[in-house]
Formats: C-alpha cells, sequence, structure tokens
C-alpha cells in the first residue's frame, strides 16, 4: 500500500540514495496456505515480507517474517505465534534494527480475536510479543509508525451493543503498550481499513460507515488527531453501498481507492473518490462493468506524478473465471492509463499492499493460488523504474519454510540440485551404495521411489507443478528430508 507523504517516508526509511535494482516476479510457498499481507524496504534495497501461514507445522497459521535480498532470493524466514490462529497485516520499519509485525490472533486469554503485535530485532529475534484483549472480536487492518516510534493500529471490533463492528482504533508506545483505544461508529457495521500521517499531531483513516437514512454503507474518511479525538468522520457515495480500501495524500487532498455495491446489478464496481483535508468532497468516479472489479491498495511511486492501484478481478476477463489481481497504472489525479501488468493464475490470487521502492518503481506482495502448491502462496512483485513490468509465471518458486525448520539439519554430504527444477534433478552423495529414495506430494502420495546411487538423476518432467518431500534413507539407518519444488 500507499505511502507517499514526505513524513511517511522518513519514518519507514524510504529516503535512501537510489541504488541499482531489478524487476522480479517470485513466489514462495509449501505445503500450506501462504499469505502475503505487508512489505517494507530496508536502506539496502532489501525487504522484509510479513503475512499468515499454515505451513510451520505448529497451528493452523502463525505470523512470519520473511527476509528477502534486494533480488527478491530468501534471506531467512521466522514464524511466531501461538497454538491458535496468528495473523500478521503489516511489517513496519525503525531504521532498519527494530521491526513491528502487527496484525491479529486468537488470544490464549480470551480465546477471541484480539489485536497482536510482534517487535523484532534486524535478524527476525523475537524481542515483544504482546496480545490486546478486548470485549469484542477485533481485527487490525493498517498500521504506521510515527517519527517518535508511537504505533496506530486501525480496524474493526464488535465491542458493541449490538455486536455490529465499530470502529477501532489503537496507539502504542515503542514497547507495545496501549496509550489509548477508540472504539466508535454508526448503530450498524463499520470498518477503518488504511490509515495515514498528515502531520506531527493530525491523522487520516479510510474505510466505511452504515448510513441510518439509506440502510447502507457508504465509503468514509476519518479526522483524528494525536491524542485521539475525533475530528470528524464524512460519509460520501450517492448510488449504492461503497467502502475505501486504501489513499494517499497530496497537496491538501486525500485520493482514495475502494468498491461500490450496483445497486441495479448487485456485483461490485470499481470506486475512486478524491476530497479535501477539511472534508470537502471533490470528485468520485465508479464505473459499472461485467463481474466484480474493485481497487483494493493504492501507492504513489517514481517523481512523475504517478500511481499504481492494485485491484480485485473476478468477471470473463479472469483466468478460469476465478479472482485475479492486476496492478494499474494512474495519473495522481486518478485517472487511468493504458498500462498494467496481471496476476492471474487458475485460482483466487490478491495483492494487499504495494509500496515505492528508491529506483523509482514499487513492489506489491500478495497471495496466489495454483494446484499442487498447498492451499495458497505468497508472491512478490517489483516493478522496475518506468514501469518495468516483470514477467508474472512461475518460473521462481521458492520455499517460505525452510527445510531446516520442518526436519532436523540436513547432511551436508547430501546434495540436491538443481532445485526448483522444471526437468531432471541430481542426488550426489558420499556413499559408495546406493540409497534409497521415496518421494511424497504434498498430500502424502507417494509419486516416486527408487535406489539412486550419486551422480544419477530423477526425472521430473512429467510431474505437475508444486511442492515434493524427498526422504533420504542412509546405511546407518537413519534418513534425511529434502524439500523439493518443480516448475514448469
Amino acid at each position: 500500500m500507499k505511502k507517499l507523504t514526505l513524513f511517511y517516508l522518513v519514518i519507514t526509511g524510504f529516503c535512501f540514495p537510489v541504488l541499482a535494482q531489478s524487476k522480479f516476479f517470485k513466489v514462495y510457498t509449501n505445503n500450506g496456505y501462504d499469505y502475503g499481507q505487508g512489505i517494507t524496504q530496508l536502506a539496502d534495497s532489501s525487504y522484509m515480507v510479513t503475512g499468515s501461514s499454515s505451513s510451520f507445522n505448529t497451528s493452523s497459521s502463525q505470523a512470519f517474517l520473511l527476509k528477502l535480498d534486494k533480488f527478491g532470493s530468501q534471506v531467512w524466514t521466522k514464524n511466531f505465534g501461538g497454538n491458535d490462529a496468528d495473523w500478521s497485516r503489516r511489517v513496519l520499519n525503525w531504521n532498519d534494527s527494530i521491526f513491528y509485525c502487527v496484525g491479529h490472533s486468537v488470544s490464549p486469554t480470551s480465546g477471541w480475536y484480539t489485536n497482536y503485535l510482534i517487535q523484532t530485532d534486524k535478524n527476525g529475534n523475537e524481542l515483544v510479543s504482546r496480545h490486546y484483549d478486548h470485549a469484542g472480536w477485533d481485527k487490525m487492518n493498517d498500521a504506521i509508525l510515527t517519527v517518535d516510534t508511537t504505533l496506530f493500529l486501525v480496524g474493526e471490533t464488535t465491542a458493541t451493543a449490538t455486536t455490529n463492528r465499530n470502529f477501532y482504533m489503537m496507539k502504542l508506545n515503542k514497547q507495545g503498550d496501549t496509550l489509548w483505544t477508540r472504539n466508535f461508529g454508526s448503530p450498524g457495521e463499520d470498518a477503518i481499513h488504511a490509515i495515514l500521517p498528515y502531520n506531527d499531531t493530525t491523522f487520516f483513516a479510510v474505510g466505511y460507515q452504515y448510513n441510518v437514512d439509506s440502510l447502507v454503507q457508504k465509503a468514509a474518511v476519518i479526522k483524528f488527531y494525536t491524542n485521539g479525538s475525533i475530528a470528524w468522520v464524512k460519509e460520501f457515495g450517492n448510488h449504492g453501498s461503497y467502502a475505501l480500501n486504501d489513499f494517499y495524500i497530496r497537496a491538501n487532498q486525500i485520493f482514495a481507492v475502494g468498491s461500490r455495491t450496483n445497486p441495479l446489478a448487485g456485483d461490485l464496481d470499481e470506486y475512486r473518490l478524491i476530497v479535501d483535508t477539511a472534508g470537502n468532497f471533490i470528485w468520485e468516479e465508479s464505473t459499472q462493468g461485467n463481474g466484480d472489479v474493485f481497487y483494493e491498495v493504492v501507492s504513489q511511486y517514481g517523481n512523475n506524478g504517478k500511481v499504481y492501484i492494485g485491484s480485485y478481478r473476478q468477471n470473463n476477463f479472469s483466468a478460469n473465471g476465478t479472482i485475479d489481481a492486476e496492478i494499474n497504472r494512474f495519473y495522481d489525479n486518478l485517472v487511468w492509463e493504458n498500462s498494467f501488468v496481471t496476476v492471474a493464475f487458475l485460482q483466487e490470487d490478491r495483492v494487499t499492499q504495494i509500496i515505492p521502492t528508491s529506483d523509482g518503481g514499487a513492489i506489491a506482495v500478495g497471495y496466489l493460488t495454483v494446484e499442487g502448491f498447498g492451499g495458497s502462496s505468497v508472491f512478490v512483485l517489483k516493478i522496475g523504474a518506468n514501469d518495468d513490468y516483470p514477467i508474472v509465471n512461475l518460473a521462481s518458486v521458492n520455499s517460505l519454510v525452510t527445510i531446516q525448520e520442518l526436519a532436523e539439519p540436513e547432511n551436508t554430504n547430501l546434495v540436491v540440485f538443481p532445485n526448483p527444477t522444471s526437468g531432471k534433478v541430481t542426488l550426489n552423495h558420499s556413499s559408495n551404495a546406493s540409497l534409497f529414495v521415496e518421494i511424497n506430494n504434498t498430500f502424502g502420495q507417494t509419486v516416486w521411489h527408487s535406489d539412486v546411487f550419486s551422480g544419477e538423476t530423477i526425472d521430473t518432467t512429467d510431474w505437475k507443478t508444486g511442492v515434493y518431500f524427498m526422504n533420504i534413507y542412509l546405511p546407518d539407518g537413519s534418513s534425511q528430508r529434502r524439500k523439493l519444488i518443480v516448475h514448469k
């Protein structure tokens, strides 16, 4: 997502010299449900990615922090959480030395979803873990870190008389202690989806609010102050039900994107809105189309007044009629330019955050779903300067969970290469005898087994794209496990 006011750039560490960078599209997967949710860039052009994954075999899902180098290669992955579901939505960067993973989690105390924070050092070692028990089910959708190391979390809560969702805000200090919370809204369903600072004391947020007159939800823009006082909540959208998902601020104007539920067709349409920072309406646009098409994230980038908007698309242009993610280029007045890149595989594909990068491009994170990769997989899409889009395919499939995190330390006398592979894979080992090798897919089914001498190859040409596990039995009766990724 976002976020290009100078104030925010200083906070998150994007004000650094431009370095030569590359474009890439990479997938990080295992045999579970892996969701990329947030990303930040470091001064050396490397990245931290956060999200939720069930691939760590610890619980239904855990929060993770994935370190990538500037080319998108995995450096390490760390996972956090307990025995229930843990979900990380954003990673916040303080001087490339402290990172905050923020989201929501099933609290071990209350047993329901509460806001959740993990603080780590630069190597992903956990320093602080906090659950924020509250009277209802809470969901954190976005967060920012200010120059004085204060955190603001925004989202929604069911801690209301009717259990309908309300706007929910939290302010935390750098240790994760709660400074204040705000629970407010209409009698109906309300939620905040994104937050940005305007200056040191003033902030804006966007989402939706139930309108008691029309009985439908409206796009909501909220202005509030650092002490938690709410200046105003303004509603927008005059024909249907509306929601705002993301925004940026430029020249005292708020540029927001989201969705409209078409009152006639009942499907979801894209929605763009411009208001000034006093809450006065300037412009809106919603185009009725085929199927569901709406905007999820937005970010300015470069220095030429350009914007990327990430969208959700399920219509007659979608792959196999399923959900696709698309990143379109716009002028900074939210007028479309004819330039885009699509992540369109045969099941659900979503883009969850996009940010500018130091080379004048942008980087997006999300998740895709492909048969053979488990439930879902994390993707990272790096766009170079001047709209230099990468090729979107499965040529670069990487492990999210390292094999060391799944089993005992590897025997360095066993080498499996190339891995990932699109054809034959070679097993080198130090034994003069053959080793028995059994290979299973993610469903536990044996797809290949045989005795293998060192230097012999295994042909995966006819195998489906996906993740496989090699069980290699050694002469001393022990075994080693290797993960093998096959792509076409």
